[in-house]
């Protein structure tokens, strides 16, 4: 057990690469972001997790044009299912899997369509896959800005938590207050759900995005991990607002049970 992963989260993509958002390039940064993992974790990292909000509007171009970016292969000609990884092609570059999840900003029945032809469409993007003994849990709370802790969705964590392998947990809505009153309103009502089932679990983190923000807090002695968005980061404050902030991505690190982390600013 010894390997490791990168998150990114929070990419916000647009109909085109030249596409602008508030006078911001979301398809620039992402693309700067990947090369920049490309360059310098090539051999250091086994896949990479997404962990929501792909596109910003969920239109067909955005998906096309979030493909394009990865360099990934076209949907009709695609049989990766869900919580299966898919190369992405950088230009230069050797392919690396990755793997993605649907947040708020993601229309399931597109997500499915245009990453995951195979999959079923629409429903909760609910799935897990095995790396080396540890499981890989990938959650889904919803396509709402504030998170629901679906009985479907804890009933898959139950599940997936009895076969007592020791697990990383994904979601795209965060987990637990950050200290942001209108982030922080987002949180699921039910959220005890989620922590009561995995209390005792031989979770080593969880993973989340949704606020913009990188942030490591300590729950029942689980670490819960946000990182950076790689389009427009958000201040850490009561009310919104955006900051021109370098993206960032999390390097994290599984050896001997032990999961450690690493965070790497990309300047645009």
């Amino acid at each position: 057990m010894d390997f490791s992963f990168i998150q990114t989260s929070d990419h916000h993509i647009l109909d085109s690469e030249t596409s602008l958002f508030r006078g911001f390039s979301t398809g620039y940064a992402l693309q700067t972001v990947l090369q920049h993992i490309a360059r310098n974790q090539a051999g250091k990292f086994d896949f990479l997790v997404m962990t929501g909000d792909l596109v910003n509007k969920p239109t067909p171009d955005a998906y096309r044009t979030f493909e394009r970016i990865l360099g990934l292969q076209d949907p009709s000609a695609n049989s990766a299912r869900f919580a299966e990884p898919q190369p992405a092609s950088l230009a230069g570059f050797d392919p690396f899997p990755v793997y993605f999840l649907p947040g708020n900003h993601d229309d399931r029945q597109l997500f499915y369509r245009q990453l995951y032809p195979q999959s079923a469409e629409g429903g909760l993007a609910n799935g897990a896959f095995v790396h080396q003994g540890v499981q890989f849990i990938f959650l889904d709370m919803g396509p709402d800005v504030k998170a629901e802790a679906f009985p479907e969705t804890i009933d898959f964590l139950e599940r997936s938590l009895q076969k007592k392998l020791p697990s990383v947990i994904m979601v795209h809505h965060h987990l637990v207050s950050i200290g942001s009153a209108w982030l922080d309103a987002f949180i699921a009502d039910d959220i005890e759900r989620f922590w009561n089932a995995v209390a005792g679990q031989a979770v080593l983190g969880i993973f989340c995005g949704h606020t913009h923000i990188t942030y490591e807090i300590e729950v029942g002695g689980i670490p819960v991990f946000g990182v950076r968005s790689t389009a427009f980061p958000f201040v850490l404050q009561d009310k919104p607002l955006t900051a021109l902030l370098p993206p960032h991505y999390r390097l994290v690190t599984v050896r001997d049970g032990v999961l450690t982390s690493q965070i790497f600013e990309v300047e645009l």
